[in-house]
């Protein structure tokens, strides 16, 4: 099997992450945590998990 080299950034992005782990590297609140584990359960691609945090940056 060979990776096709054009679509290296899409592979990376559906790496499994844990919630928490995706949580503490981006600092995210207890808050925060708890709803994307409502959301996604313990685990989830990492792509949903960077438009999660694309889409939660406050304004205030």
């Amino acid at each position: 099997m060979s990776i096709d080299i054009s679509n290296i950034e899409e592979f990376k992005l559906r790496e499994v992450w844990s919630v928490h782990e995706f949580a503490r590297r981006y600092r995210l609140t207890k808050m925060e945590e708890s709803r994307l584990k409502m959301l996604h359960g313990p685990f989830a691609e990492m792509r949903e998990l960077l438009v999660y945090r694309q889409n939660s940056v406050s304004l205030w």
